[in-house]
């Protein structure tokens, strides 16, 4: 999202986004990947999923700029399940390369932070709120303009990618464990390791059971087969550790390239300092290469406790991008 904060030339319509707007958001999107570059990719029914969230009121927390019925921008409010300490509140939101520096990031970042307040208020004005959004560090224009709603630069996340050609032969695992692949039956035993695994992570938010659902499990860019966990012959019924992959159409539809996305890669703390996580991707990326994929890709905060940086970088994946995420603490 960019704005030029002093010269207001155009005065968009702010109106909530319906189902009937998903073709022009998904244009939208496209049209801002263009020149961020910044990996994502989305197509219609991506965004048809994001809006059946389940934590969202649709007619509230999705919202457009419109300018002659063209849609020029766009904010979501995502507001988490509470968990932790903090009501926590994602923000997400841009403009149309072509409509920037017209004072429309303005606007909408206004609007924006509007609606989050008034989500704070009804739904835990007893807990402090956590608003945070995440850019292209690249977009020096968003910096500015998140910094003049409150929101402060507080960490960054590296995006990064590996090339599925050649893939070396996966080490052994220690003795006493076993890699099995993902399988409906471990749908609620890998929510509660991910809970677990990440609990002390810098401003992590545990999941719901709706919310993993929703993401995960019956998300259409889950990919099971090519899920797997690690368990611990003494404690079979726990997992250790895991990896949950997606795939997304969009990405290949606009690359030619299948891309194995690691959207989670977690180690519980009991387990960790074993190898099991670095010894597990290793085995990931031998069936992604044996499956047909071309890439696999994550993200990782660049301040991850468990040195998930390293390991990453050990197993062949480069930064390709890098994230910052800002936020704002109100109490």
């Amino acid at each position: 999202m960019r704005s030029h904060l002093y010269s207001r030339v155009v005065d968009p319509t702010l109106r909530a986004l319906t189902r009937a707007d998903i073709p022009a958001w998904n244009r939208l999107l496209a049209a801002i990947e263009l020149v961020e570059q910044s990996g994502e990719h989305y197509n219609e029914a991506d965004l048809a999923e994001e809006m059946d969230n389940p934590d969202i009121e649709l007619g509230k927390d999705m919202v457009g700029a419109f300018v002659d019925e063209q849609m020029v921008g766009y904010f979501s409010v995502y507001p988490r399940p509470t968990g932790g300490e903090y009501l926590k509140v994602d923000l997400e939101g841009g403009v149309h390369p072509a409509w920037r520096s017209k004072g429309i990031g303005t606007q909408l970042a206004t609007a924006m932070m509007e609606r989050a307040v008034a989500v704070h208020a009804e739904r835990h004005s007893d807990l402090p709120t956590m608003y945070t959004l995440s850019g292209i560090s690249s977009n020096l224009d968003q910096a500015d303009l998140m910094s003049g709603i409150g929101l402060q630069p507080q960490r960054w996340a590296f995006v990064m990618r590996a090339e599925l050609t050649d893939v070396a032969a996966p080490p052994a695992f220690p003795e006493g464990f076993v890699l099995k692949r993902y399988d409906a039956t471990m749908a609620e035993t890998m929510f509660e390791a991910h809970n677990a695994a990440f609990v002390d992570h810098p401003n992590f938010t545990p999941w719901s059971a709706e919310m993993w659902k929703h993401w995960v499990t019956e998300s259409r860019n889950f990919r099971p087969q090519h899920s797997f966990v690690v368990v611990d012959k003494e404690i079979p019924a726990q997992i250790a550790a895991y990896v949950q992959t997606n795939e997304f159409d969009a990405y290949f539809e606009m690359t030619g390239k299948r891309e194995a996305y690691v959207a989670k890669l977690g180690t519980r703390r009991e387990y960790r300092g074993r190898g099991l996580a670095s010894t597990l991707l290793q085995h990931c990326m031998k069936a992604y290469e044996e499956a047909g994929y071309a890439e696999a890709a994550l993200d990782v905060d660049s301040e991850n406790p468990t040195g998930a940086l390293g390991i990453y970088e050990r197993a062949g994946f480069t930064v390709e991008s890098r994230r910052t995420d800002y936020a704002m603490v109100v109490r």
